[in-house]
């Protein structure tokens, strides 16, 4: 039966036996073709030298090279190739590392074949200010005459100085084709129509021999900033933190010398530092960017469903290169905005919303004492700010600014529910200044005068303002004593340098009604003045039907500015505790004060440590809070309905506090004393009369406790 089938089938058995005979021959030549070259034609021990020494020789980097072999199929075999950074691998830190690389010779039987094509496999090549390395390797690629150069899978790390270029974290493919005079390049990192996944791809050439004439586009899809940040920093027009980017660009440069990029990319989940306010971040945006980059001119325009936002940046060559910019914007609504703006220290986000419109233009002049003319107007609407430690609402603003750098502020609204207007005329002149790194600044000399007038406040509306202002500055304090962090002259900070130095400034207050709490009969009109002048800041505030006033002046134009503080109160009517006392809170109902504070330093661990305080209180109608506590110190029930006046002198010496005149009256009590604080609690000692006994008292405070005795 096995012999009819074959009989049957011969013609096909043979035919594949024939086929099968035909194929292992074609093997064998192949073999030996393959062997015959290896041997005979491609010297690989040679090979290997000549490599080592063309690096060496070229480029100047150590080399270390694995395997050296041959195949008819993919040519001359690299294996493990691995370039040092420098001369040597004592650093062991390398400038290309290579799994494999192919080279396919133009012919294996002249005398002098050359290379067409190298294929790079899974290359890892870190760039570091090597920028005669590029141009070197730029030459040598110009001067071969390899038609095609590939990189499969390929990662690059590119640092130029502090900023990163390129950081490729995932593979990409890239190509180099010589054609028509012209060579080819095209790139991507994957199939770019994959849904939801991060790819890039582009194309485009440059003229062969003159890398001043070349064509790109780039294709983006939800790809990552922080794989070249210092081209999406370029686009974006400042730094970014992170952001993901999704769209095109083209970039273009003729034969003439001019040049083009535009593109239109959008923005994702986008973060980044205010410019010139670092303390605030912006966190989560997303907005488009349409860019048009010429050779003296970049256009960007920004927009969003929120606002919309073109920044145009002219320069002007010659002698010194001058810049022009061009701002408009328009933001319809600028809560969506705020929300995403937070501070970067405690998070917090910024409670604003309203609408903003206007236009800048900001001109550099050359002038060296009127380096810029600013001119433009900036108009908002229906304003708010809404934070307990300060609420403004429907507020109006309007800002006008004229080429000869005059300033017209004009703005109305309500604070904390009640009208106010401020009206500022200025005149600004920024001054170049070289700084002893050979950089510019701009500090701003300025003459302004203006008043704000507010109809009706209520002065306990600015407590919690005051308490966050208590707090930073404890917190402040609290750091610089854990972390010794020295003192910094305040001359040398940019507030000083950028503003303050040349800074002349007279503005009024007006307050028509002045209340010190919700609920308080009317103080009557009060007004103030904030002067600053010559390094001097003085302000001034006063009742016109009373004593009371607050003075706060200081003279910073030096190292370590001084700093005075002193208030003065008549009988000024108080709703609060005023203090605590062995855990009983004292509520005055008038308080009389004249307070003073002076100290010198650049922050406010200095100012208290080196400050000098002494003042006189006196406080009527004042009863005690805390009943529980009256009785656990066998104090009269009595005494404890009754209200008191309390009166002493305070003077401040370094960490100790002494109280001098101390005398405390009611109905049933007459008490003199003095008391101290050298340890952070107060330890008091009274002679006198607490209602039926005249004798000697001491209290004195701990953390748990207050002992009388």
């Amino acid at each position: 039966m096995f012999l009819s089938i074959l009989r049957k089938h011969q013609k096909t058995i043979y035919s594949f036996l024939a086929l099968g005979g035909v194929f292992f021959l074609l093997s064998l030549i192949y073999i030996g073709f393959e062997y015959f070259l290896k041997t005979k034609r491609i010297p690989l021990v040679s090979v290997r030298a000549i490599v080592t020494e063309t690096i060496n020789k070229e480029i100047g980097k150590a080399v270390d090279l694995g395997v050296v072999d041959f195949s008819l199929r993919e040519g001359l075999i690299l294996e493990d190739l691995v370039i040092s950074r420098e001369e040597d691998f004592s650093f062991n830190a390398h400038l290309l590392k290579v799994k494999k690389v192919t080279f396919r010779l133009s012919s294996y039987f002249t005398n002098n074949p050359y290379v067409e094509r190298i294929d790079f496999f899974s290359p890892n090549l870190v760039l570091e200010n090597d920028e005669e390395l590029e141009k070197k390797l730029i030459e040598y690629f110009q001067n071969t005459k390899i038609k095609e150069v590939i990189f499969h899978d390929t990662r690059i790390n590119y640092k130029k100085g502090n900023s990163t270029i390129l950081n490729w974290r995932e593979g990409w493919d890239i190509s180099f084709r010589r054609k028509n005079d012209k060579i080819f390049v095209s790139y991507d990192n994957g199939w770019f129509w994959v849904p939801n996944a991060t790819r890039v791809k582009g194309e485009g050439y440059f003229a062969e021999g003159k890398f001043n004439e070349y064509k790109f586009e780039f294709f983006w899809k939800n790809y990552p900033s922080e794989e070249a940040p210092l081209l999406v920093n370029y686009l974006f027009g400042t730094n970014l933190q992170s952001s993901v980017l999704s769209g095109e660009a083209v970039t273009e440069k003729t034969s003439d010398g001019s040049y083009m990029i535009k593109g239109d990319v959008e923005y994702e989940n986008t973060n980044f530092y205010l410019p010139w306010i670092n303390s605030y971040l912006v966190k989560g945006l997303r907005f488009n960017e349409k860019f048009l980059f010429q050779e003296n001119k970049e256009t960007r325009e920004y927009s969003s469903y929120d606002f919309q936002i073109k920044v145009e940046d002219i320069v002007t060559p010659g002698k010194e290169i001058l810049l022009q910019k061009n701002i408009l914007f328009d933001v319809a609504e600028l809560e969506p905005l705020a929300e995403l703006l937070q501070d970067s220290q405690t998070g917090d986000k910024v409670p604003l919303s309203g609408k903003l419109r206007g236009n800048l233009e900001i001109k550099e002049t050359g002038e060296k004492n009127k380096w810029f003319k600013v001119a433009g107007e900036v108009a908002g609407d229906s304003l708010s700010w809404n934070s307990p430690l300060l609420l403004i609402r429907n507020a109006s603003l309007n800002l006008r600014l004229t080429e000869d750098n005059n300033l017209n502020l004009q703005a109305k609204g309500e604070i904390f529910g009640k009208p106010a207007g401020l009206e500022l005329l200025s005149q600004l002149d920024w001054t170049r200044q070289k700084k002893t790194d050979g950089s510019f600044y701009y500090p701003l000399y300025s003459k302004s005068k203006g008043n704000l007038q507010i109809q009706d406040l209520v002065a306990n509306n600015l407590s919690e303002l005051f308490q966050s202002w208590k707090k930073e500055t404890n917190e402040e304090i609290k750091e610089r004593q854990e972390k010794l962090i020295p003192e910094e002259y305040f001359y040398q900070k940019k507030i000083y340098k950028y503003f303050l130095e040349s800074m002349n400034l007279d503005l009024g207050l007006k307050i028509s009604s002045f209340y010190p709490y919700d609920g308080a009969a009317d103080q009557g009109e009060a007004k103030g003045s904030f002067v600053i002048k010559d390094g001097r800041l003085n302000f001034v505030f006063g009742l016109e039907k009373s004593a009371s006033k607050l003075n706060i002046s200081s003279y910073f134009a030096t190292k370590t500015p001084n700093f005075s503080f002193g208030l003065l109160l008549d009988r000024y009517p108080w709703s609060e505790s005023w203090m605590k006392v062995c855990g009983l809170l004292l509520k005055p109902r008038l308080v009389s004060m004249d307070y003073s504070f002076a100290s010198q330093g650049s922050d406010y661990y200095t100012l208290s440590k080196d400050g000098r305080i002494n003042y006189y209180l006196k406080l009527e109608n004042a009863i005690w809070e805390g009943e529980e506590l009256w009785f656990k110190m066998n104090l009269p029930d009595s005494l404890y309905k009754e209200s008191y006046t309390i009166e002493f002198n305070l003077d401040h010496y370094f960490e100790s506090d002494y109280i001098r005149n101390l005398s405390v009256i009611s109905t049933s009590t007459d008490l003199k004393g003095y008391g101290q604080n050298k340890s952070g609690f107060f330890q008091y000692s009274f002679y006198g009369l607490m209602g039926e006994n005249r004798g000697n008292w001491s209290f004195t405070e701990d953390d748990t406790r207050c002992v009388i005795k």
